[in-house]
């Protein structure tokens, strides 16, 4: 006896989505020309105002990716942030100033969204910028030496002040250590892919 049987795969669902998409645009043309206006405003945007593009971009990201610190009075010790690749990124990229802007933007937003912003921050707040501005003098560099050497930098900056200010120094080898570990995987891995679009 013959069997019959046909089991769902991803790929068999994936395309089958594709089509009910590309179905749904066909009988909705208004729509289908709304879309392509859409990503046609979109490119020409990109192209047209691309540092402007690529800046907000990467603050919007850098601001949001603290927010995790909200929901544990231990997150803090850990240095998992996209400040610092922003700023490096924006800084080799456009130039020191568009650097130190987003240094002080991204940071400033990040802290205060997640709930962390004290008088003690502004060490970081008017560091970070600093960072931004002299990236551009380590262009000769391979993109991961420049975020490591940017991120030991800043920590060599910061850390010993927010010792002084009362901050735990195991807590201070805490952010250390995860802060290099966490920006050597960044700049290893997403930051190359993002600095290849802003020189495109």
């Amino acid at each position: 006896m013959r069997q019959r049987y046909k089991k769902p795969n991803l790929i068999y669902n994936t395309l089958k989505l594709s089509s009910s998409i590309l179905d749904f645009f066909i009988k909705n043309k208004r729509l289908f020309l709304i879309l392509i206006l859409c990503c046609s405003v979109f490119f020409f945007v990109l192209v047209r105002f691309q540092r402007m593009f690529f800046t907000a971009s990467l603050i919007l990201l850098a601001s949001v990716s603290m927010i995790y610190q909200r929901y544990s009075k231990y997150a803090n010790y850990f240095g998992f942030e996209l400040c610092m690749m922003a700023t490096v990124l924006t800084g080799l990229v456009y130039g020191s100033y568009f650097g130190a802007f987003t240094g002080f933007v991204s940071i400033f937003a990040a802290l205060i969204l997640s709930g962390n912003f004290k008088h003690s921050s502004f060490i970081s707040v008017l560091t970070l910028p600093l960072i931004g501005a002299i990236v551009p003098f380590f262009s000769n560099l391979p993109l991961l030496y420049i975020g490591l050497l940017m991120t030991i930098l800043y920590d060599a900056i910061i850390l010993p002040l927010y010792v002084m200010l009362g901050s735990r120094i195991y807590s201070s080898i805490i952010f250390f250590i995860t802060h290099v570990f966490f920006n050597y995987w960044i700049f290893s891995t997403i930051a190359p892919f993002i600095y290849t679009l802003m020189t495109i």
